[in-house]
């Protein structure tokens, strides 16, 4: 398996949990209905979920992680 589709699987792993923990704090707490649930969920899992990228630096792939909190990326050494 390659860093691409490793990246691409946490990626939507941490997209699908903000989503469902957003979508379940809606649903409880929000006077939302209908379609704005999941619709407003979605919008806050695009802006809360990190963003991960695979460049090559010096002919190695190195996996980046960007996130709504830090202002530029960090490098990844776990994967």
């Amino acid at each position: 398996m390659t860093k691409s589709t490793k990246i691409l699987i946490i990626q939507f792993l941490c997209f699908a949990g903000i989503f469902l923990g957003a979508r379940f704090l809606i649903v409880h707490f929000a006077l939302l209905t209908g379609l704005w649930i999941p619709v407003v969920s979605g919008i806050a899992a695009i802006v809360l979920a990190p963003q991960f990228k695979v460049f090559k630096v010096d002919g190695v792939d190195t996996v980046f992680i960007a996130w709504l909190f830090s202002k530029k990326g960090k490098p990844v050494n776990w994967l």
